[in-house]
């Protein structure tokens, strides 16, 4: 073997040593695999309704002509005689009215004002606001009803750059933006991988989703549902990054001895 072989065959082997351990641009980029997406706007047919459950935690507003006929249904501060009307109750120092906020107990239901226990648990926001208006429509003409999840909740962990558990006033949110919320993934997350686990109706599910994939959208786990668990797991290039300093070297000595012997081999 020349000299000038023996040189090419030893740059390649070390090129393939030392890229080994590195991350590729396409592992970093999420939509970037399958059919292009569609310019025509796309029905969103994936988003099911979050259905309540036990120890959410529920804001419901009654509303109607008559402020005095609805306000046995509602938080309110006692009446002002120079006023005809009711006030919402606030906090301290609060500048916007306070919400009631009803707890779904163990049993599922609502203790709800002049009727009582309602059932909540199962039901959608919007099961439960119909509910809600069958019976309060024998005291107050036409309410208006508004029933709002508080403490939607879930949690991102593994490789993002902020894992945690998130509470948010809203029923809607995907992937995506759960992820954005813990900071999207670290450079060392695996995209292709992120599981999803569900419980509901006493049972665990599991889902992956490939962040790579442009069909993500279609995916059942796109949309979060009430205490969804999310979980980045690390790539293969990991162990090697995120070693303490003595690790780093050894990684990094590997390659290189590994080049040094094929040089020794390869010039006796």
């Amino acid at each position: 073997m020349t000299r000038h072989h023996k040189l090419f065959t030893i740059l390649t082997i070390g090129s393939l040593l030392l890229l080994s351990s590195c991350i590729h641009h396409r592992e970093l980029v999420n939509f970037n695999e399958g059919p292009e997406f569609s310019a025509a706007a796309e029905t969103i047919a994936n988003q099911n309704p979050v259905l309540l459950q036990t120890d959410d935690l529920l804001s419901i507003t009654v509303q109607s002509v008559d402020p005095r006929a609805s306000a046995p249904f509602n938080f309110i501060a006692p009446l002002d005689a120079n006023k005809t009307e009711t006030a919402v109750m606030t906090p301290a120092g609060a500048s916007t009215p306070a919400q009631p906020n009803y707890l779904i107990d163990a049993n599922g239901t609502i203790n709800f004002p002049l009727i009582g226990q309602v059932r909540a648990a199962g039901l959608s926001t919007a099961q439960l606001r119909d509910s809600l208006s069958i019976q309060i429509s024998k005291y107050v003409q036409n309410p208006i009803i508004n029933v709002r999840l508080t403490n939607f909740r879930f949690s991102v962990l593994g490789e993002v750059n902020r894992a945690g558990s998130f509470s948010i006033a809203n029923e809607r949110i995907n992937i995506l933006q759960a992820l954005g919320m813990a900071g999207d993934l670290t450079n060392y997350g695996n995209r292709e991988n992120v599981l999803i686990i569900r419980e509901r109706n006493g049972k665990r599910e599991f889902g992956r989703l490939n962040l790579h994939q442009r069909n993500l959208f279609q995916s059942p786990y796109f949309y979060l549902m009430q205490n969804d668990l999310i979980y980045v797991e690390p790539l293969p290039a990991k162990v090697g990054a995120t070693a303490d300093g003595a690790t780093k070297y050894v990684q990094w000595a590997f390659p290189i001895i590994s080049i040094i012997s094929v040089i020794v081999s390869l010039t006796r």
